[in-house]
């Protein structure tokens, strides 16, 4: 009995007061503490941080915005029956700032909870589709309306549009990275932006991809899914688009999309805009709470669905590709960055031949990865053929 008044009596640890400060939103009480050097990182008995607490609940967004300005561990992992990281515990809620506030913060998305489920795997079982977006923009390798050919293969060629629909396909990585090998992709199809759940997941490590043939009018890529012994047939909804169609094929091979720098224009305003074309429809990404989405038709007819990573293929004037020398069958030596110049390139240590002098070059400075192994670049060597 004097002992369990003693334990009563015993002052509790700072950090626990911090840690129930967070459910009070008390804000100023936080940061006195903290610059006390009282620790952010006091677990409860479930594994809950505060960090943790302040992402399971939308009103004490404020409080978690703090927590992490205030240097809390952004992947925090609570084990047991309720295991996950801040994200994790945001996406089973369906708290979209939340989850976008992680992600900016570098949460990753990738870790895998005690059911091995990722924060997108929570989102997806939740039905929270503005989640799922959210999560899918920030480690996808591609997303953007596509078409989808379906039924008899000979009837594509008689009636394509007829046996056409279109989709929302989104390209990321499976698992962790491994710098001596290149990234497992998965391909996600969804009928529409209001889905959660993906209509069809492609395990492309297990599938047979066949490179385009750019050099037709209107190019498609096939992905024969072994497993399920389905062949998928994909191009873009406008017609003769080669630029998203070689995005779509590099995502699958493991190929991230390089970006090039943004052109200055008149305005600076144009990050700040909204994510609308000009007939007023929603371009696709962070799907608002509540609303309709817009119609995926009115999507194919912009071309600002789909972020251009490189200028498109050139054509001849007899609407030919214009390619470079092949050197082999369905393999270009174009530059699978800049889609211009030759393959002149190789990245060392691994020796992927990835492109021009001038992109990797340029990758390398930005101390980026190769882009077909996201390996590390100690250095670039010009190849020249004999």
């Amino acid at each position: 009995m004097g002992q369990n008044l003693e334990a009563m009596n015993k002052p509790r640890p700072r950090a626990e007061l911090l840690y129930e400060l967070v459910s009070t939103g008390n804000i100023v009480a936080i940061k006195a503490l903290c610059e006390e050097g009282v620790s952010l990182e006091w677990a409860d008995r479930e594994g809950k941080t505060p960090l943790i607490v302040a992402c399971m609940n939308l009103e004490l967004f404020d409080v978690a915005k703090t927590l992490i300005e205030l240097g809390a561990n952004i992947n925090a992992y609570s084990p047991g029956r309720h295991a996950g990281t801040p994200l994790h515990h945001a996406a089973k809620r369906g708290l979209a700032q939340s989850v976008k506030l992680l992600l900016s913060h570098g949460a990753n998305a990738l870790v895998r909870d005690d059911d091995s489920q990722t924060p997108l795997d929570v989102a997806r079982i939740n039905g929270h589709a503005s989640v799922v977006r959210e999560i899918e923009k920030s480690i996808c390798y591609f997303s953007g309306w596509l078409r989808e050919f379906y039924g008899p293969g000979f009837l594509e060629a008689l009636a394509p549009q007829l046996l056409s629909r279109e989709i929302w396909v989104v390209v990321i990585p499976w698992g962790s990275s491994n710098s001596t090998t290149p990234r497992k992709m998965e391909l996600f199809i969804y009928p529409d932006l209001q889905k959660a759940r993906p209509r069809t997941v492609i395990a492309l490590w297990k599938a047979k991809i066949e490179e385009p043939k750019f050099q037709q009018k209107d190019p498609a890529l096939i992905i024969f899914d072994q497993p399920t012994r389905t062949r998928n047939t994909l191009t873009s909804p406008l017609e003769g688009d080669k630029q998203q169609l070689q995005q779509l094929y590099n995502a699958c091979m493991g190929i991230p999309q390089v970006t090039p720098p943004p052109v200055p224009t008149q305005t600076s305003t144009l990050e700040a805009a909204p994510q609308t074309d000009e007939s007023g429809t929603y371009n696709g990404w962070g799907v608002p709470d509540s609303g309709p989405v817009g119609n995926p038709t009115q999507h194919a007819q912009t071309s600002d669905n789909v972020s251009p990573s490189a200028p498109p293929i050139p054509e001849d004037l007899d609407g030919t590709s214009v390619t470079n020398d092949v050197k082999g069958e369905g393999s270009s030596s174009s530059c699978a960055i800049c889609f211009d110049a030759p393959i002149e390139g190789a990245c060392l240590p691994c020796g992927h031949m990835a492109g021009c002098m001038a992109c990797l070059n340029e990758i390398k400075a930005k101390k980026g990865d190769c882009p077909v192994c996201r390996g590390k670049i100690n250095c670039v060597v010009r190849l020249y053929a004999v």
